[in-house]
């Protein structure tokens, strides 16, 4: 007894010395701080530099960034991290636009133990370059001290459901080119522009081109503020310039339009300002008068120039209301590609997003056909058969017990034969699309798993950068940054994605994107494609090495798929437009009438010929094509889809498609479509 008493005691010592030695660490609220900047933006890419510093003990665990997104679909890009104990560590995170397509550089950093419980979180109100909190606008001018009234006296300035005050920055010469980057708006206003020089001029343009929202000031500074620019970026000249007292053409607008009294009933007088006659090419679809501001609108890439027919420091325009004030910024967004972007309103978040969900759902119904057998076979068996067995063997006393065994036995049997229809796992739908010419490979996934814990899938090898996809929830606010619903970690095997479900079986639209090998070209030759009552002229080549399930020609209003094309097959447009070959032509006014006609996304139509999945992803390579065009290319597209293609998971269980595009000149253009 007394020994197993003094074994008790030692057991229980033992045990106290085990607790105490797995303490865990108590981490001080500022044992941990960190800062994130942005180190380069390229290719729809932003590199974030993250410097992470530990004034405590070593610690072991994970560095998160939560992005704000829309609707309070954040996401969180995690990386592991061993950091010693006073000690200072940089590393890099690549996260794609669209994880911040609301608020540019909105985000927290924080810190988790190993088991992922939070421990300290600081906040980053902006992350892009050396940008400060608010909405960044850029004022490059010579006499700076009359633009401030653009402040917009620090009301709020809505951007997809986030509001900021703007917050203006001056630049010069020397600093302009590195703030371009943290920069939402950029005025020039009474500078000479061809000063800056060629190399910083380009940087401007990029800018522009890749979302940017550049507003330019006129009047008698007309010829300094538009020179420098390239022909093919702003092409416009000066006519005359009105002086004050004399009458002017933007009365004239004014009266047009309609829409400029408001100036007008704020007691803006016009003729007391140096108005300037802007030329330019009317019939180039790029450049508009603007229904809304005094200005010509230019669509350049992603971003929009508005060029103001007077210098934005014109006393007049002191009197300008501040809700006024912050329309001159907003007519800017809403003119914008970018701004389209930012809030996922494009044809690619909208039907792309329908697409890939019609892909999911029509690969994962469950045929239950062997249930009705299975149960058809049980009532018979019961029934007459096990009656007439027992009768015969005149063991009729032993049909109460012969019912529920038989009925056991069949529930052994549903069991089993309905383990294939559980999904086990992470299921995924993957579409990867790629200019065939080009090495960037842009993959669209759709994954969902049964339960409602956080899941993820280690990414291929090769991918570089992921986060949300096709998302395009409209809600009012950005959400906490402290939460999140999309999660990429990065760690020594690479890459992997996920979701945090708030619900069974709830989807995850995500994205990843990679470098790749080029895959050959599709090439046209004498192709003409101009309406419905002629047919279609002039041959593709598929000069891939996929064969292609459907191969598609688009002029962005008509459209024409084909079927099974084989790698290095040459189609003849106008024969086999004419041919069991061509599965589908129609010419349609909207992206959406593509979709649901070709798509049966609401089941009306069942008679199609051809795999409606199938034809989803190959939408998807189509306004992923569309989208990707440059603004001054005119050319139709070629795209052909491929089934079973690269896998974009290294596991769970995975439908893939591919889609590999090219722009084709064209003899005669179609209108584009809306």
């Amino acid at each position: 007894m007394a020994a197993a008493m003094l074994l008790c005691v030692l057991g229980l010592l033992a045990s106290m010395g085990s607790s105490a030695a797995a303490a865990p660490i108590q981490w001080e609220r500022d044992t941990f701080s960190g800062s994130v900047e942005l180190l380069k933006q390229e290719g729809g890419t932003c590199v974030m530099q993250v410097t992470v510093e530990n004034r405590g003990e070593d610690f072991t665990g994970t560095v998160q960034l939560v992005f704000s997104g829309k609707s309070y679909r954040n996401c969180a890009y995690n990386t592991p991290i061993v950091l010693p104990g006073q000690g200072k560590k940089q590393f890099t995170v690549t996260i794609s636009d669209r994880a911040v397509d609301m608020v540019r550089g909105v985000c927290a950093l924080n810190f988790l133990d190993e088991k992922g419980n939070l421990l300290q979180s600081t906040g980053q109100s902006n992350v892009f370059g050396n940008a400060k909190a608010g909405i960044q606008v850029g004022i490059l001018s010579d006499s700076y001290s009359e633009l401030t009234y653009l402040d917009g006296g620090g009301r709020n300035l809505w951007i997809q459901g986030f509001g900021s005050p703007v917050s203006l920055v001056e630049l010069n010469q020397d600093n302009l080119k590195e703030s371009l980057s943290g920069l939402y708006f950029l005025v020039i206003d009474q500078f000479n522009v061809s000063s800056l020089g060629e190399e910083t001029i380009q940087s401007i343009q990029d800018w522009v081109k890749d979302g940017g929202w550049l507003m330019l000031g006129t009047g008698e500074y007309a010829d300094q503020t538009l020179s420098g620019f390239e022909e093919d970026f702003l092409k416009m000249d000066v006519g005359k310039i009105s002086q004050s007292g004399e009458e002017n053409n933007i009365l004239v607008t004014a009266v047009r339009h309609g829409d400029y009294y408001e100036y007008l009933d704020n007691g803006i007088d016009f003729s007391q300002m140096a108005i300037a006659e802007l030329n330019f090419d009317r019939t180039d679809g790029d450049y508009y008068e603007s229904q809304d501001v005094p200005a010509v609108q230019v669509s350049r890439g992603d971003g929009i120039v508005s060029v103001y027919y007077f210098s934005l420091g014109e006393k007049e325009l002191q009197k300008m209301p501040e809700y006024m004030v912050l329309r001159l910024y907003e007519t800017n967004m809403y003119a914008s590609t970018q701004y389209q972007y930012y809030s996922n309103d494009s044809e690619l978040g909208r039907l792309g997003r329908r697409a890939l969900a019609f892909i999911g759902n029509s690969n994962t119904e469950v045929n239950f056909g062997f249930l009705d057998v299975l149960i058809g076979a049980y009532v018979v068996l019961i029934g007459p058969v096990l009656y007439l067995i027992l009768r015969r063997c005149g063991k009729r006393e032993w049909y109460w017990v012969c019912v529920p065994a038989l009925g056991l036995v069949f529930i052994v049997g549903v069991y089993f034969m309905g383990q294939g229809t559980r999904v086990n796992g992470t299921r995924l739908f993957s579409v990867t699309v790629q200019q065939a010419e080009s090495t960037q490979a842009d993959t669209y996934l759709l994954g969902f798993h049964s339960g409602m814990s956080p899941w993820t899938v280690e990414l291929a090898e090769g991918y570089t950068v992921a986060g949300p996809g096709l998302e395009n929830y409209y809600g009012s606010g950005a959400g906490s940054v402290d939460n999140y619903f999309y999660l990429v970690e990065n760690n020594d095997s690479g890459l992997s994605v996920g979701i945090k479900p708030q619900e069974n079986f709830e989807n995850g639209y995500l994205y990843a994107g990679k470098k790749t090998q080029s895959r050959g070209n599709i090439t046209g030759q004498g192709v003409q494609i101009e309406d419905s009552i002629k047919d279609p002229e002039g041959i593709l080549v598929n000069g891939t090495d996929y064969d292609m399930a459907y191969m598609a020609i688009w002029d962005n209003s008509r459209l024409y798929v084909f079927s099974d094309v084989k790698a290095g097959e040459t189609l003849n447009l106008q024969q086999d437009s004419q041919s069991g070959k061509c599965v589908y032509q129609n010419s349609f006014p909207y992206y959406s009438d593509l979709l649901y006609d070709m798509v049966d996304i609401y089941g009306y139509n069942v008679h199609k010929t051809y795999e409606q999945d199938t034809i989803a992803a190959l939408l998807i390579g189509l306004l992923s094509a569309q989208e990707a065009m440059p603004a001054d290319q005119k050319s139709a597209i070629a795209v052909g889809v491929v089934k079973d293609y690269e896998k974009a998971a290294e596991e769970g269980s995975e439908t893939s498609y591919g889609c590999l595009y090219s722009y084709i000149e064209t003899e005669g253009q179609g209108n584009a479509s809306n």
